[in-house]
């Protein structure tokens, strides 16, 4: 904001109402965070609820993938695999696989096995066997909106040590 509002003046975000009747006493508590030395970020983060809802529903059709996923993972399949029903329902469902391409990320999606931590490109030669952990991350564009979320799969039987891990990292979440 260049100008300071007044309470009379329209609200930045386009509402069309008055400053006074939509974001000023969020204005304020924000001012005061930044009073305690807390960083604020501009109001170009805010979303109106047109992009909250576009983003909702990039989120539900993310949701969607996964779902898709859990009902079809297991033993024996590889992570190539993984990456084709996730391209391929994504696209079905009217969305764009976002990890595709982005600064040369060559797959649909994100599979990490057992001590990987993040980030792992789907492979022909990696062959889910039972008893794997793997993580599976899946970031969707629809209709200029991005979701990103991921879940956490044990194939068949493990450890308990393996099986506390995922409870816990879920409980975390």
């Amino acid at each position: 904001m260049s100008k300071k509002l007044e309470r009379n003046d329209p609200c930045w975000c386009g509402s069309g109402k008055k400053y006074k009747n939509c974001h000023m006493r969020f204005d304020e508590k924000i001012h005061g965070f930044e009073l305690e030395g807390h960083i604020v970020p501009g109001h170009d983060i805010i979303k109106t609820p047109e992009q909250i809802e576009g983003i909702r529903e990039s989120g539900k059709l993310n949701v969607a993938v996964l779902d898709y996923v859990a009902e079809n993972i297991r033993a024996g399949i590889s992570t190539e695999q993984i990456n084709k029903w996730v391209d391929d329902k994504t696209r079905e469902l009217g969305g764009i696989p976002a990890p595709l391409g982005y600064e040369g990320f060559p797959k649909s999606v994100c599979t990490s096995i057992n001590d990987e931590v993040c980030h792992g490109i789907p492979s022909e030669d990696v062959i889910l066997k039972e008893g794997d952990i793997i993580n599976v991350d899946v970031s969707t564009i629809y209709k200029g909106y991005f979701s990103d979320s991921s879940r956490m799969f044990i194939i068949g039987k493990t450890t308990p040590d393996k099986e506390k891990l995922v409870r816990v990292a879920k409980e975390c979440v």
